[in-house]
């Protein structure tokens, strides 16, 4: 008797051996290739892309979502970092290194026979009770903290190394962030317009209001202005194309002479509207013609045609303005107030600066000797705009340089040992790990990772009130007080660190289906995949004569 396949010929297996020790290699090497990037003394990553334009960068989320990876181990890794970078802005080499170390210590204790739902567990209790010690830890924050949060995001960046005068950049972004928070402690970072644009370095700026990369519609028009009323516009002030088709008939050209007369004198009237209303700064999203570029100059009124949408929206938060809803029909209510307009020419570009008393919105004005190095400002300046969000929303911090994690590790290793079962190992195991960050900041600083660590375990055990750390510009083992983290960034790193880790070693068995890459369209539109090239089928089957048609392969 004959018996059926269980699965489809296109179906394989992988088994239960080989599939959890493949996940778990894949994790490791996708992690591990930051580590190198960790810390001050931490290296950068280059990423050549297919039409060979590079990106360098230390920000471990930006280089591995530059990365193309098809293994689902290595996409978790992927995924977890991501998830890091985009609830707390920091910390994404510091999840990579804690799920790199993880899944290393469970591969040595499922070598040991411990069981995985034994190691899962064991994590988890620990990852609780290192989020219990983190709260009782915490310091509260002093006058100096938000200074110190951000010169620790910035620390060890090019951005940092690239500034003679480091304090000043870091006052720029203290400063963008207060003017963004509310009343209520909330920081809007959306509120924060990053612009770049090359340059010198030493020329980076903080604006309170809007930059705008357009230079102003007519040269006769008024280069400064102070305290003026600002419009923002979604109307055109030209003449405009109908939706549906249309003509015009024209017979003389007498007939033509006063269409256009008409057209001319339709855009005045609502240009009259413009003026009337008092405005002296107006900015459109839409066209402005020449003749309403004209007689606004004419009236001493400054114009920027096809503007973003982003930078309306931008200024409607610093100057107080409303988009206008009807041309026609101008409140006064809509009409935004700016102290200062004025166009100024940045790099090779002219740029219009929209400056307020009290803006609800801010631009940092990014500059550099190139494209890539722009580019790495950028990230760095989120990150340290996102830290400092965390530290004013969450006033909680610890200390930095290894410090927190020796401090964890301590105490959790104390811990484990109260744990009934296999679960111990594995809370043991997790002490461990903490202990990777500031191994990986002393390899990376050109420290000896065993004496370092050895001589932290031992000045925290002796000083158990200090907060013992690497320095890594003086390469050695000191009280840390200045290199500041916040607790929203620790918490975030240590939870998906331990539930990608426990995601990837729960997964026991793979079966994939393989991957169908002959997919092709017929000439009488039939699309369908399939492994062979083509030959062993046929759709074209005609009455009298079958004939192969034409393929188009894509």
């Amino acid at each position: 008797m004959k018996y059926p396949d269980i699965f489809n010929p296109d179906i394989s297996r992988v088994g239960l051996a080989e599939s959890r020790a493949y996940n778990i290699e894949a994790a490791i090497l996708m992690a591990g290739m930051v580590k190198t990037s960790f810390g001050p003394r931490g290296m950068e990553k280059m990423y050549v892309d297919i039409i060979g334009e590079e990106t360098i960068t230390k920000h471990g989320g930006a280089f591995l979502r530059k990365i193309d990876v098809d293994h689902p181990a290595a996409k978790a890794v992927v995924d977890a970092v991501n998830t890091v970078d985009t609830h707390v802005g920091d910390g994404t080499i510091t999840s990579a290194l804690l799920i790199r170390a993880l899944l290393i210590r469970a591969k040595k204790l499922m070598i040991q026979k411990i069981p995985v739902s034994k190691v899962i567990r064991g994590f988890e209790m620990a990852l609780q009770q290192a989020l219990v010690i983190l709260e009782q830890i915490a310091v509260k924050p002093d006058s100096q903290n938000d200074y110190n949060v951000v010169s620790t995001s910035l620390f060890g960046t090019a951005m940092y190394n690239s500034l003679v005068d480091s304090r000043r950049l870091t006052n720029l972004i203290i400063d963008a962030v207060k003017c963004v928070t509310d009343g209520t402690g909330r920081v809007d970072t959306d509120l924060i317009k990053i612009e770049e644009k090359m340059g010198n370095s030493a020329d980076i700026q903080l604006i309170r209001g809007t930059v705008i990369d357009k230079p102003l519609d007519s040269p006769q028009m008024p280069h400064t202005l102070n305290n003026v009323r600002v419009l923002l516009l979604n109307d055109p002030l030209e003449a405009t194309r109908t939706k549906t088709e249309s003509s015009i008939e024209i017979t003389s050209p007498y007939d033509m002479m006063t269409f256009a007369q008409q057209q001319d004198s339709d855009i005045l009237d609502v240009v009259q509207k413009v003026i009337d209303s008092g405005a002296g700064l107006v900015i459109s999203r839409k066209g402005i013609s020449e003749l309403a570029q004209e007689q606004l100059a004419r009236q001493g009124i400054v114009s920027i045609r096809r503007a973003k949408y982003n930078d309306i929206w931008w200024l409607e938060k610093s100057t107080g303005a409303k988009t206008c809803s009807s041309v026609y029909d101008i409140s006064s209510d809509e009409l935004g107030f700016a102290s200062a307009v004025y166009q100024k020419t940045v790099g090779d570009d002219q740029m219009v600066f929209v400056e307020s008393n009290v803006p609800s919105s801010v631009t940092l004005l990014l500059r550099a000797t190139s494209k890539r190095y722009l580019d790495e400002f950028h990230r760095t300046t989120l990150n340290a705009v996102r830290s400092l969000q965390n530290f004013v929303e969450e006033p909680r911090i610890v200390y930095g340089g290894g410090s927190c994690e020796i401090i964890l590790a301590k105490k959790i290793r104390s811990w484990s040992y109260g744990i009934e079962g296999r679960e111990q190992l594995a809370a043991e195991a997790f002490a461990d790990v903490l202990e990777e960050i500031p191994c990986t900041l002393a390899i990376n600083a050109g420290m000896d990772a065993l004496d370092t660590i050895t001589a932290l375990r031992a000045k925290s055990a002796a000083e158990p009130n200090k907060w013992w750390g690497i320095d890594t510009i003086s390469h050695s083992v000191k009280h840390i007080r200045n290199i500041v983290d916040t607790c929203a960034v620790k918490r975030q790193a240590l939870k998906t660190a331990v539930e990608a880790a426990n995601q990837i070693l729960r997964v026991d068995d793979v079966f994939m289906k393989d991957i169908m890459d002959n997919t092709h369209s017929h000439i009488d539109g039939k699309v369908h995949t399939h492994k062979d090239p083509g030959r062993n089928h046929n759709y074209w089957e005609q009455e009298g004569i079958e004939q192969r048609q034409m393929h188009h392969y894509y």
